[in-house]
């Protein structure tokens, strides 16, 4: 049993598994569904501050980091964010995620995009 406590009192309780082992190479596994959501919350960052860098004129550093999110996007097969991506962004090569900004682009689109990057989706 785990508690999460609080000053004087216990906030919330849950059961934990535990699987005890000497083997180092199941203790540094990582978990498909923890690999997951770490995933998307570099993918998160990544849109965030590519997003940051454009709106500041910074269009170097926004193209490295909107690449860097359609590569992520790609790579965790998350195709809403990629078409997301794909108004902002021209895509050329997704699985390098090398990319051109967008000229004109739709302050609806780059909001959309905004807003979704940081929406959380259960695992396939």
């Amino acid at each position: 049993m785990q508690l999460l406590t609080g000053p004087d009192q216990v906030v919330a309780q849950g059961l934990v598994k535990a699987t005890w082992t000497d083997d180092a190479n199941l203790t540094t596994r990582i978990d498909p569904a923890v690999a997951h959501y770490t995933g998307q919350a570099e993918l998160a960052v990544a849109i965030q501050t590519g997003l940051a860098a454009k709106a500041a004129g910074d269009d170097r550093t926004a193209t490295i980091q909107l690449g860097r999110a359609v590569k992520l996007a790609n790579e965790t097969g998350n195709d809403a964010t990629s078409r997301l991506l794909g108004k902002v962004v021209d895509v050329e090569n997704a699985e390098t995620g090398t990319v051109r900004l967008k000229r004109d682009i739709s302050k609806l689109d780059e909001m959309a995009l905004d807003t979704r990057s940081t929406k959380t989706s259960r695992v396939k």
